[in-house]
């Protein structure tokens, strides 16, 4: 038997128990039922860079999971201690011995995530009792041959499920000359990918087009990119991103396609985007996480814009984004983080922000900058239809709705420098509303009875702004860290000690009640007004 290698590129192993258990059954009634069995397609590939071993494009799961399969076999028959038995399923399905290196060499060898627990299952002696889907696929196929042998004079059901594995298990193999003329076959017999995902698509398409002398870099290309992120969705999206903000909007489902055309047809097409990706990725990654090395040297704070789009979770901004630090200077890039931040904090206090007008918007704003037609942000806020005027917006603001504690604090961060502003204060002293020190509090103890308050009226108030913005306020837990279901008169001093000015200006009021709560929202949304401008 060839030795055959799952590519470092190729997804790990991922069957479920649900996967292994009806794969069980279904080689179980075949071989109960005297009728073969077809595992289906299995694509190879020659691998130029050795000695005539394949590598695996299509069909590492069930390849594996019969793998594993046989692994169970042969440790239930050294449970029986049938040295010879399970000696020959070792060297027929398993292992063979290299003379010239002393040691046994694997049939099969997994990708490098997987590796080390496939060659501790292979070892008679090794451990078995990790939790991944590797160990657990093994365990279940265990459990399954200790219940075909309960004892050892049923051995022979095993030495008949091995003749039926390596005899009535059939396997149509397509075998290519190289790794694209592979992903050619593969996208070929999945009918160009009916029953693939995106990520999958996009994979076969790149390695398909590569060529050999540029197959390696291509290999080690795509490890990176793909290795940054945990789900194949987000890899997708960030594809998805990436092609918008050169060409304009595009969805998941026409992104396959986009993608193909959008590759140039030269031989060094397919490196040429990879390293274009590489790019990509790393401003990507710098605009999801604040204290990235990326910003080390950057004169222009960024830092509560991109805590804003995190916590509010806005990813309709990333093509235009992507575009900006492609195409603009740092400092003008940078620039245009904090401007889209306030766009998108209007947009979504208007409820405008996860839809499809904001997507068109940003992808058109994006193809702008790289097209040339844009050079400022002036360029752009004619694109960006959704932004309400300063009216609007502060009408919005004033009608917030509920919101959860995360968005309260950045919202109230952002309202306090500009208080701070406002009053001709310095904002440098103004405490880190990012730190765990600092929390939001409600005003209203949000555990409030109707029996805390004067009227049924003044009850049904509260309880309609209970989680609103207008009952929130920073605070500094060293002040008193168990005030947040006191009563606002016990509560007050705390308040007028705080570092916050919005806080303070709660402390100076001698009772608090919905009718304040109802001016204090109002003050709010005009300081947005100036805190987020267009």
């Amino acid at each position: 038997m060839t030795a055959i290698t799952v590519p470092k590129f190729q997804r790990s192993y991922a069957w479920t128990s649900q996967n292994v258990s009806e794969y069980w059954n279904d080689i179980c009634n075949a071989s109960e039922a005297e009728r073969g069995y077809f595992m289906g397609t299995v694509v190879l590939a020659h691998d130029n860079n050795s000695s005539g071993e394949m590598l695996i494009v299509d069909g590492q799961q069930r390849i594996t999971t019969t793998a594993i399969l046989f692994i169970a076999i042969r440790d239930r028959l050294i449970d029986f201690e049938l040295g010879e038995q399970w000696r020959a399923v070792q060297r027929e399905y398993l292992s063979d011995y290299v003379l010239s290196q002393e040691a046994h060499k694997p049939k099969l060898t997994l990708n490098p995530i997987d590796a080390e627990d496939f060659e501790l299952l292979l070892d008679v002696n090794g451990n078995h009792g990790k939790n991944t889907p590797v160990f657990d696929a093994y365990q279940l196929l265990s459990e399954k041959i200790r219940e075909l042998t309960p004892e050892q004079s049923s051995y022979t059901k095993l030495i008949n499920l091995v003749t039926y594995l390596s005899s009535s298990v059939q396997v149509l193999t397509a075998t290519a000359t190289d790794l694209s003329e592979a992903f050619v076959i593969f996208e070929t017999l999945n009918d160009r990918g009916a029953d693939l995902t995106t990520a999958d698509l996009l994979k076969n398409f790149i390695f398909s087009r590569a060529t050999g002398k540029s197959i390696r870099l291509v290999e080690e290309s795509w490890i990176r990119l793909s290795g940054a992120f945990t789900k194949p969705a987000d890899f997708v999206q960030f594809i998805r991103y990436e092609y918008m903000s050169r060409n304009g909007h595009v969805t998941v489902r026409n992104l396959y396609k986009a993608i193909q055309s959008d590759i140039p047809q030269r031989y060094d097409g397919i490196v040429e985007y990879l390293r274009t990706l590489e790019k990509a990725l790393k401003i990507y990654k710098a605009l999801k996480e604040p204290d990235d090395p990326f910003w080390s040297s950057n004169a222009v704070p960024v830092r509560d814009s991109l805590l804003a789009f995190r916590r509010l979770r806005v990813e309709v901004t990333n093509p235009l984004l992507l575009a900006a630090f492609t195409k603009w200077s740092t400092t003008n890039a940078s620039k245009l983080v904090n401007t889209v931040a306030n766009w998108s904090i209007r947009a979504w206090t208007s409820g405008a922000l996860g839809g499809g007008t904001a997507d068109s918007a940003f992808s058109k704003a994006a193809q702008a900058i790289t097209s040339g037609e844009a050079t400022t942000s002036a360029d752009l806020l004619p694109l960006m239809e959704m932004v309400p005027d300063d009216a609007k917006f502060r009408t919005d603001f004033n009608e917030l709705g509920d919101l959860s504690t995360t968005v309260a604090k950045y919202l109230l961060g952002r309202l306090e420098m500009q208080a701070r502003i406002d009053l001709g204060q310095s904002t440098d002293a103004i405490p880190d509303w990012t730190s765990r020190s600092v929390t939001v509090e409600h005003i209203f103890a949000k555990s409030s009875k109707e029996a805390d308050f004067p009227s049924k009226e003044e009850f049904e108030n509260f309880v309609v702004i209970r989680d609103r913005l207008q009952n929130f306020t920073p605070f500094e837990l060293t002040l008193n860290g168990d005030a947040k279901n006191s009563s606002f008169e016990s509560k007050r001093p705390s308040y007028l000690a705080s570092s916050f000015e919005l806080t303070k200006e709660i402390g100076r009021v001698p009772e608090w009640t919905t009718g304040e709560s109802t001016k204090r929202m109002e003050k709010l949304a005009k300081l947005a007004v100036k805190a987020w401008p267009l």
